[in-house]
């Protein structure tokens, strides 16, 4: 979960990086506006709702420790380096859309998209790269 230092950056550590802060993005509360609560009652479930569960792993971990948020943090900063279409494309590979949605949203081929995010990828690494040397 560290950004080690001194080290030869390619696509896919970079692309594992995003994975990682991508699933602890997910894992951060929602933001909820202040004084307000739910008035519903908790629903109960039955022992085979407990069961299926138990079964298929349905357990979502908690919320992500101080350290995996910072981690999260400066992993998204290398996005700033990218132009905002590059932006959202390597972002919405890294939380896994499929590559139909993807497609079907900026209305281009699924080549071009991957085209697009490799580029991304390999503009991050060049600059991790070169920001190690300068260190």
């Amino acid at each position: 979960m560290t950004i080690l230092k001194n080290r030869h950056w390619n696509e896919k550590i970079v692309m594992a990086h995003l994975e990682e802060a991508a699933a602890i993005h997910r894992r951060l509360p929602e933001v909820k506006v202040a004084g307000y609560r739910c008035l519903w009652p908790e629903t109960l479930r039955d022992d085979w709702e407990r069961l299926y569960d138990a079964v298929n792993g349905a357990n979502r971990l908690g919320p992500p420790m101080p350290p995996e948020v910072t981690y999260q943090e400066s992993v998204m900063e290398w996005l700033r380096w990218l132009s905002p279409h590059h932006q959202r494309v390597v972002w919405m590979r890294a939380n896994r859309i499929p590559w139909k949605i993807l497609s079907d949203e900026f209305d281009r081929n699924k080549t071009t998209l991957w085209r697009d995010m490799n580029k991304g990828l390999t503009r991050i690494s060049t600059m991790l790269c070169a920001t190690e040397h300068t260190l």
